[in-house]
C-alpha cells in the first residue's frame, strides 16, 4: 500500500510565521511585488520578534543557572560530602572539586540513625537520587518535551533544506492557486542558507541547551515537589514561541501562514520504518537520560548510588 502525503502548512507558532514571512515577503519584495515599506517592516518585526523570544529564552536560561542552579548544586554538593564523610566514618576520598566520596566496602548504613546536626536527613532523602527510579521518569517526560521540538525541527529542516528543489529564481518559488493558497515549488539555495541561519540552527542550539540545563536542574532539585513544579518552568520557556505567537501575531501573519502549503515530496509505503520508525525516538530518550544520570551529570561526580536504602524507611515515616 502506498499513498503521498497532502501538502500542508507549517506549524502555528513563531518559527512557521517566521519561515512564512521569509519566503513569501522577501520574494515579494525581489520581484518588486506590493509595497516595499510594509514588506520589509512585517519581515523585519516577525523575525525580530522570533529573535526577541530567542533572546528572552536565553536570558531565562542564563538567570535559571545563576540564581537557582548554581547554589542548588553548590547545597546539595557539600551536604552529600558531609553524609559521606559520616557514613563511611571518614573512609573517604575527595573529588576533584574537593568533596568526600565513601571508599566502597567501608558504608555503614547504621549510622544514619545518629547522623550529627549538620547533617540534614529532610534534605539528603530529598535529593532526587535516593529515589531514583521516580527521578529517571521526571528526566524522561522533561526529554519527551524537548524531543517534540527536535522531530519538529529536523522534519522541516529536511523538508524546506533536502526535499525541496533548489530552483533558480525567486519567481519560481511559488505557485499561487485559488482562494489564496499558496504551494511551495522550491527555494533557491540564498533562501535555504538564510533559513538554516536564521531558524534551524538557533532553535537547535536552543532545544539543546535547555535540554542540558534543565536535567541538571531538575538534578540539583532537592524537592520532590519542587520536582515536578521546576519540569512545568522548563516546559514553560519551551513553550514560550506558541505563547508569544498566540498573544501577539496578527490574525492576518496567521492566516498567511496557514495558507502556504509545503508538499512533502515524497511518497509513503507499507514499511518497518513508515510503522515504527517515530518509536526509535523514544529509545533515544531512554539512552540519553541513562547516559546522563550514569555518566553525564556533574551535579553530584562520582555519586556512591548509597542514599536510596537509608532513606527508603525514613520516607515511608
Amino acid at each position: 500500500e502506498e499513498f503521498e502525503f497532502e501538502p500542508e502548512p507549517l506549524t502555528a507558532d513563531l518559527y512557521g510565521c517566521s519561515i512564512t514571512s521569509i519566503i513569501r515577503d522577501v520574494r515579494k519584495l525581489f520581484i518588486g511585488e506590493g509595497r516595499l515599506g510594509l514588506r520589509c517592516a512585517k519581515v523585519g518585526v516577525t523575525v525580530g520578534v522570533l529573535w526577541l523570544t530567542i533572546a528572552m529564552q536565553i536570558f531565562l536560561m542564563v538567570e535559571f543557572r545563576r540564581m537557582v542552579t548554581k547554589s542548588s548544586v553548590h547545597k546539595i554538593r557539600e551536604m552529600y560530602s558531609e553524609y559521606e564523610l559520616w557514613m563511611y566514618d571518614r573512609n573517604t576520598e575527595t573529588t576533584s572539586n574537593g568533596f568526600h566520596r565513601g571508599i566502597p566496602g567501608h558504608f555503614q548504613i547504621e549510622r544514619f540513625s545518629d547522623v550529627p546536626d549538620n547533617i540534614d536527613k529532610e534534605f539528603i532523602c530529598s535529593i532526587p537520587f535516593s529515589q531514583p527510579y521516580f527521578f529517571i521518569c521526571i528526566l524522561m517526560v522533561w526529554t519527551f518535551t524537548v524531543v517534540i521540538d527536535l522531530r519538529e525541527i529536523f522534519f522541516y529542516a529536511e523538508l524546506l533544506l533536502v526535499r525541496t528543489d533548489t530552483v533558480a529564481s525567486v519567481q519560481e518559488i511559488l505557485e499561487e492557486r485559488e482562494d489564496h493558497i499558496v504551494v511551495l515549488r522550491g527555494l533557491t539555495f540564498p533562501f535555504k542558507v538564510l533559513l538554516t541561519l536564521l531558524i534551524f540552527l538557533p532553535r537547535l542550539a536552543i532545544d539543546l541547551i535547555l535540554l542540558w540545563l534543565g536535567c541538571r536542574w531538575l538534578t540539583s532539585t532537592a524537592s520532590f515537589g519542587d520536582v515536578l513544579l521546576n519540569a512545568i518552568a522548563l516546559e514553560f520557556v519551551l513553550l514560550l514561541k506558541d505563547l508569544i505567537y498566540n498573544a501577539t501575531v496578527p490574525k492576518r501573519n496567521q492566516w498567511e501562514t496557514s495558507t502556504m502549503l509545503i508538499p512533502h515530496k515524497r511518497k509513503s509505503q507499507a514499511s518497518w520504518g513508515s510503522y515504527l520508525g517515530g518509536f526509535c525516538w523514544g529509545l533515544a530518550v531512554c539512552a540519553w537520560v541513562f547516559v546522563y544520570v550514569y555518566k553525564l551529570q556533574q551535579v553530584l561526580p562520582d555519586y556512591r548510588w548509597d542514599i536510596h536504602e537509608v532513606c527508603e524507611t525514613y520516607i515511608d515515616q
